[in-house]
């Protein structure tokens, strides 16, 4: 109904400032999912390299045909530690890491106009990713070959660091829209 000049001005403040808060929030979360990308696919790259330099570029089946379970033939490039035993041979592991990758990337590219808990559960589904990536690392006994090891747990750090800035700036971004619907009744 009638409200003062002032009032209406004061709205019109909250209102604009809400959609440049919005705006920035969006390029600043665009350039974050840059970063998630390009760092996410830059560890899978290194996973499939390591395929390469480890097994020769053995990507599927048993890169050392030799071993037997348990003992036998010691993998190059892998120091003596603790083992854990996976579920398929290393370099097949290698390869799924990389195809996990770049789907995982595809989908953070494409999710734009997802509902935002859609979004906020990708990027926890990212961080398990990477975590799990780094814990299998550890208990393998932290290999290091041509210093990739400590390069790839370097990268999927920044890429849990970027995705919990990216969940930050999604559920902030949220809370300005809120602010916004609150003022407009």
């Amino acid at each position: 109904m009638g409200s003062s000049p002032s009032a209406r001005g004061h709205m019109a403040q909250v209102i604009v400032g809400g959609f440049a808060t919005m705006i920035k929030d969006r390029a600043n979360n665009g350039i974050t999912e840059g970063i998630i990308g390009v760092f996410a696919l830059a560890d899978g790259v290194i996973h499939l390299a390591l395929d390469f330099i480890l097994f020769h570029g053995i990507l599927i089946g048993n890169a050392f045909p030799a071993a037997r379970p348990g003992g036998g033939v010691r993998r190059p490039g892998v120091p003596p530690g603790p083992r854990i035993q996976f579920p398929l041979p290393l370099n097949e592991m290698f390869l799924l890491n990389f195809i996990g990758s770049v789907i995982l990337v595809w989908l953070l590219l494409s999710s734009g106009r997802w509902p935002q808990a859609r979004r906020v559960l990708l990027d926890v589904v990212i961080i398990g990713y990477e975590a799990f990536t780094f814990v299998c690392w550890w208990l393998v006994g932290r290999p290091n070959p041509m210093e990739l090891g400590y390069l790839s747990k370097g990268v999927e750090i920044v890429v849990i660091v970027a995705v919990i800035a990216h969940i930050s700036s999604l559920l902030r971004s949220r809370g300005v829209a809120g602010t916004r619907l609150m003022v407009d009744r």
